[in-house]
Order: structure tokens, then C-alpha cells, then sequence
């Protein structure tokens, strides 16, 4: 695993699921969506797309800003699961394996105001296609919200592989900007989360120099989802600041 351990272990996490003990990473993911619901509420779209919608709260949290969201995700058993647990009437989840097929097929070329895709791209082994399908469903002018982990934070097996099996590739900021400007999409934003990071590792260095006694995830009252948006927001929430410190590498692109 990469130094950051913590933070890369899993690919499914539920940010409001109290048996899940680290509380930093499931800000993380939450931090990512409440920033792009503020950033596209101004812009009043009326479809959003979140691909690899994974359990689904994303794409909820989106339906809360846009007229209509689509949630796309490879595992048929998460988009029911989600389905079920997110009965909105302007959610509609669809399962789809982008790393196989494009978008287009169900979703009309330049009919979104928005893309989401977090912690996607670097699963496929074909990104690109990904991205040339992804800036197809854009409208001219709409949002390419993405994050992808930083290449700085993950490692590799002895022949140099990713050591998280699950990734195919491995980006920084150069690579993933190129891939959304060789797809017509102008990076307008470079954010990342690095305050959420530095606090995980303050607070498990002095829970392991015995300084405190209780890590902030073992507190009950920090499970209440108020305040998990409260964490989101204060320490979670991506920022232009310090981006290389951040484990994520989040871009605001548009299509031009």
C-alpha cells in the first residue's frame, strides 16, 4: 500500500456508515460531492451525470442541484442496492462498464451540463476513451468535475506495478490535465484535500505517542450524519491550497 495506507485501502465508502472507523476518509469522499454541488448550484444545471455513482449518496447529494441526475456505475448489485436506498424522483441509476462501453448509447452527445467522476479513471484501462466519451455527453460550456489518486501517494509491487490491484493506471496533475485538454476540456481548477490528510496523520501520531486516548472516528457523536457533513466541510472540503499535499488530484475542467 501506498504511505497513506488509510486512505487507499478501499474503493467503496459509505461516509455516513458508522462501522467504518476511519472518519477522515469518509469526509474525503463526502467533501468531493459537497464541493460540486456548490460549485454547480450557481449554474442551475439541468442534467448531471455521476459515473461510478458506487453506493449512491453522491448522486443524491447531486439530485439536491440539479434538475435531473443520471447514476452510472459497472456493479449491477450496487446500482439496485443504491436504487433502493435513494428513491428520488429525479435519480435514475444505470448500470453500465465504461471501461467497455460509452456513454453515448444512453445518454445523448452534449446533453449534460455536468459530469461528475470520482476516483474513477484511474480503474479503466482505457481512460482515454473514457474522457473522449465523457466530453462527447458535455454540452459546449459544461463541467467535468473529476479526482483521481496522485501518483505521489501510491506505490508499486517489486515489478513495478500499482500495488492497490485494483488501478490500472497512475496520474499526477500533468497526466490528468492532458487527458481532459486532449478531449477539448479546459482545466479551469486544480483542488485537492490535503487538511483532511495532515490531520489523519497528526491525530494517529499522537494517539500512537499515547498523547490522547480517543481518535476522533471513535467519538459516537461524531457519527451522526450533521456531523460528517460538519468534518466534510471544515476539513475535507477540497481547496486550491497545498494541492500536492493532498492524497486526491481533483480538476474543474470545461468543455470548450
Amino acid at each position: 500500500m501506498s504511505s497513506y495506507t488509510a486512505y487507499s485501502s478501499s474503493d467503496q465508502i459509505d461516509p455516513f456508515d458508522p462501522a467504518d472507523a476511519n472518519l477522515w476518509r469518509r469526509a474525503e469522499y463526502l467533501g468531493r460531492y459537497l464541493f460540486a454541488c456548490d460549485f454547480l448550484r450557481p449554474h442551475n444545471p439541468e442534467m448531471v451525470a455521476d459515473v461510478a455513482c458506487g453506493l449512491g449518496y453522491g448522486a443524491a447529494e447531486l439530485s439536491g442541484v440539479a434538475a435531473r441526475v443520471l447514476a452510472v456505475d459497472g456493479s449491477l448489485s450496487q446500482v439496485q442496492s443504491a436504487g433502493r436506498r435513494f428513491d428520488l424522483p429525479n435519480l435514475q441509476f444505470l448500470c453500465k462498464d465504461i471501461d467497455e462501453d460509452g456513454l453515448t448509447t444512453e445518454i445523448e452527445e452534449e446533453s449534460l451540463d455536468a459530469l461528475i467522476s470520482f476516483e474513477t479513471l484511474e480503474h479503466l484501462l482505457n481512460p482515454g476513451r473514457a474522457a473522449e466519451g465523457f466530453s462527447r455527453a458535455l454540452k459546449p460550456g459544461g463541467y467535468f468535475i473529476c479526482s483521481v489518486p496522485n501518483v505521489l501517494y501510491e506505490s508499486g509491487d517489486s515489478s513495478g506495478l500499482p500495488r492497490n490491484r485494483s488501478h490500472k493506471q497512475w496520474f499526477n496533475y500533468g497526466s490528468l490535465s492532458r487527458l481532459a485538454q486532449q478531449n477539448g476540456m479546459l482545466v479551469l481548477y486544480r483542488l485537492g484535500q490535503s487538511w483532511s490528510k495532515a490531520l489523519f496523520r497528526r491525530e494517529q501520531q499522537l494517539f500512537n505517542a499515547k498523547r490522547i486516548s480517543l481518535r476522533l472516528g471513535g467519538e459516537p457523536a461524531m457519527q451522526r450524519p450533521e456531523m460528517i457533513r460538519w468534518l466534510s466541510y471544515v476539513a475535507a472540503y477540497p481547496t486550491v491550497e497545498d494541492v500536492d499535499g493532498s492524497y486526491s488530484i481533483i480538476i474543474v475542467a470545461q468543455k470548450k
